[in-house]
Parts: C-alpha cells; structure tokens; sequence
C-alpha cells in the first residue's frame, strides 16, 4: 500500500474503502449531498492484513479557526486534550471489514479536506474481493500518528465517547454480524474514553478598530 500523488479523479468513479464513520452509508451520503447511494455503488468487503487502532489524533488546544474541535460535553469549555480517532496498523494475516463506496473527483477532493489527519493512499490489490478500478483509504499521517504518542505519553489522550458510538453505530447499520466483526478485528483505545461534543470553533474578533 503506497500513497501516490492525488491528481483526482475526473469523469471516472474510484472507490473508498471506509474503515471507521465512513462505513456508514446513509450518513456518508448525506454529506456528500447524494441523498442515497446508487445500487453497485457501496461493496462491504475486508481490507487483508490490517487491524484497526486508536493511534492517531488532533491537538484541540490548537485553535484553528473554522475547523470542527472538541468541547467539554458538560460545560462548553474547550477540552485541552488530545483527541484520538481510528487507524488501521499492519497485521499479517488479518483482515478488516468495512464498506467500500464510489467516489467522484470532486467527492475525493472533499474528503481529502474532511480527512486532515489522514493520507489518502492507493490500497488497489488489498481487499479480500476485488472491485473494478482503484480503490483508495484513508491512513493516518505520520504527524497524526506523533500527535498521538505525544498526547498519550502526557496523560492526555482520549477518545471522544460519541465518536466511539458512531463507529459502532456505522458497522451496526450493516447487521450484527458486521458489527460483531468490527469488534473483533478492532484493538481497544489505551487511552480513556471522554464524554466530548464536536462543534465549530468560531473565527477570532476583529480587533478593536478594525
């Protein structure tokens, strides 16, 4: 699996392999204004020698105006924390299920947006079927992935607990066995689950004068 320069695609339909919330399909849809999936154009399949993992996240003490971040469920406050999300980390000769989905140019370009802390890569050849044409995921970036490490080994990494929920809910959404599946192919978060809500960190105010 190599990353490869992202010219996106033009007329032509790749597909995503959605590990994570992107396997849940009614939501996906949503987001990228479809409405619904076409028949064909969602494949649930496996990605082979891989495992999912919690190790990557964003720093929430940056502020980075117009960018979603966390806030303290309870109070609103901003959650100084490191906020893990879900990977995928070499494991010979096991597999991950998730939903495979197409995906115009302009699709993958606004994924690539959504997914910051991630690489797209080419991952062709690595489900347990084939599907016709390429096949990209999302892998977590080298810089997520320290981001991680840094938060975890200062106490402050955490997992969002609705983001758990949302994962399980997207497997879920496939039936029990799918889910079921999701869990035994996914490594428990090592850092501690946090009840945090995602929201829109506004732009600053002009200073005064401006």
């Amino acid at each position: 699996m190599t990353a490869r320069p992202l010219p996106h695609a033009g007329s032509t339909m790749d597909w995503v392999f959605g590990y994570g919330s992107l396997a849940d399909a009614a939501a996906l849809a949503a987001w990228l204004g479809r409405g619904a999936f076409a028949p064909g154009e969602t494949a649930l399949r496996r990605l082979t020698g891989r495992r999912r993992a919690w190790n990557v996240a964003r720093d929430n003490a940056e502020i980075r105006a117009g960018r979603p971040c966390y806030v303290d469920s309870r109070t609103g406050a901003r959650a100084n924390v490191f906020v893990a999300v879900v990977n995928l980390r070499p494991a010979p000769g096991a597999a991950a299920n998730g939903m495979a989905f197409r995906a115009t140019g302009a699709e993958l370009a606004k994924l690539d947006r959504r997914e910051f802390n991630y690489d797209r890569v080419d991952a062709s050849g690595l489900l347990d079927r084939p599907l016709p044409g390429r096949v990209w995921l999302y892998r977590g970036s080298a810089a997520a992935r320290a981001r991680y490490e840094r938060g975890a080994a200062a106490g402050r990494a955490v997992v969002a607990r609705r983001y758990l929920e949302a994962v399980e809910a997207a497997f879920a959404s496939h039936g029990a066995a799918f889910l079921a599946e999701y869990r035994a192919t996914t490594d428990p978060p090592a850092v501690p689950l946090a009840d945090l809500r995602r929201t829109d960190w506004p732009d600053p105010p002009d200073p005064p004068g401006a």
